[in-house]
């Protein structure tokens, strides 16, 4: 598939900028358990840098997709999960331990479990997606702009 095949699906994150303004208050809704029982998808991951050791706490949308936790993202801090990490993970209310790993998925895997989130109900905007308005994009289209999955394993 060519570059211009998938002009109507494309990566579009949120600017950095925005989430170092945003994510201190999510951080706070997330973990006050009368707030954040009552969002869905959002949850708060957190886990020991890599190369700093200091504890990173990071709002991520979690997708529920064939009985696995997944993450999709490609921050740079996704990288501290290459070979797996522990994890401690707030979401809906609930604080649950266990284990973070980079999955290195081919782009046919990551396409299938993209579509299978929007499928779930997930918007292309927490996929950090950029679709217009009422268009399905294909498993292969977004198999063309794969990106890097995390699983979440939990301890209970």
């Amino acid at each position: 598939m060519s570059k211009t095949d998938t002009t109507n699906v494309r990566l579009s994150p949120p600017p950095p900028q925005l989430m170092r303004l945003v994510n201190p208050l999510v951080r706070r809704v997330l973990t006050t358990r009368s707030l954040g029982r009552r969002i869905w998808r959002q949850g708060l991951i957190e886990f020991t840098g890599r190369r700093t050791g200091r504890t990173l706490r990071v709002p991520v949308c979690l997708h529920d997709v064939d009985g696995q936790t997944l993450v999709f993202t490609e921050r740079p801090w996704r990288r501290n999960f290459a070979g797996g990490a522990p994890v401690t993970v707030t979401h809906r209310g609930r604080v649950r331990r266990g284990r973070a790993l980079l999955l290195e998925a081919t782009p046919a895997e990551a396409g299938a479990a993209f579509r299978a989130a929007l499928d779930d109900g997930a918007t292309p905007f927490e996929l950090g997606l950029k679709v217009p308005r009422g268009y399905e994009p294909t498993e292969a289209e977004l198999a063309a702009i794969a990106r890097s999955l995390i699983r979440v394993d939990y301890d209970d």
